[in-house]
């Protein structure tokens, strides 16, 4: 009947105009977190810049933890660039936390209770890893990898470090390990939500160790000891995660009996 197929279209028009209020709330939503946490990068970008003294010289550290070697700057806003650079990166490793708060605010009104049990400890752990990275990074592999890097100079070879490449190589590596460290974060929140299994992890370990080693040289330096450095605490981590993983799923099994 006529009426009939105008209400139904009336309907249907009531339909999109309810579907493109709740994507424009969406934007609205998404571009006020995107706000707070540009504020907050900015904030503490700014604050780090006043410290950069201190900070470059925290930087330093590593490299004059083995080697007696000064740094040089060839072009004559080099040296303030990279002021900028390590009061940027600062800001987004001392904000990245507040990132993870902001993307789990965004997400939750969409989640089932289930799902919001698990991804708020997922973000805060890591949260956690991120800066254990970032930190083993700093602690660890960068004054060995450059230890070993540097111990092939010779009385005719020595170094003449530029200032731009060694914290290129420095803020390449704290960012690489801190994103890396979180991929065992992935996957348990895969395996909770049932969307992976571990006999799926378990069959293609060989294949995620290879790949492992293969991320690791692309992020890393062309030398094996950094590769490595990273690589091997990423596939330790790969084998915790497969350990919780089972633990869930034996959990959820108890559960569903």
């Amino acid at each position: 009947m006529p009426w009939r197929s105008g209400w139904s279209a009336l309907s249907l028009e009531k339909s999109l105009l309810k579907r493109d209020s709740d994507f424009i709330t969406h934007l609205e939503e998404f571009r006020r977190r995107l706000i707070i946490c540009a504020g907050a990068f900015l904030f503490v970008a700014v604050c780090s810049y006043f410290f950069s003294d201190t900070l470059l010289d925290f930087l330093i550290t590593p490299l004059r933890q083995y080697q007696d070697v000064d740094l040089y700057f060839q072009k004559p806003y080099e040296a303030f660039l990279i002021r900028l650079k390590a009061s940027a990166i600062t800001g987004l490793v001392f904000s990245f936390p507040l990132f993870l708060a902001q993307l789990w605010l965004f997400v939750a009104p969409g989640l089932y209770t289930n799902e919001k049990r698990i991804v708020f400890p997922l973000i805060l752990v890591s949260a956690i890893l991120f800066l254990a990275g970032a930190y083993f990074a700093y602690q660890v592999v960068i004054p060995f990898s450059l230890n070993f890097l540097l111990s092939f100079q010779t009385d005719t070879l020595k170094p003449l470090l530029g200032v731009g490449d060694y914290f290129s190589y420095l803020l390449g590596m704290i960012l690489a390990f801190g994103i890396l460290f979180d991929f065992p974060i992935i996957l348990i929140g895969l395996i909770r939500l049932g969307t992976v299994k571990t006999k799926t992890l378990e069959k293609a370990r060989k294949i995620i160790i290879v790949l492992i080693f293969i991320v690791a040289a692309i992020l890393t330096p062309p030398d094996p000891v950094s590769q490595a450095l990273l690589a091997l605490p990423l596939i330790i981590l790969f084998e915790i995660s497969v350990l919780i993983g089972k633990w869930l799923e034996r959990k959820r099994s108890s559960q569903t009996l």
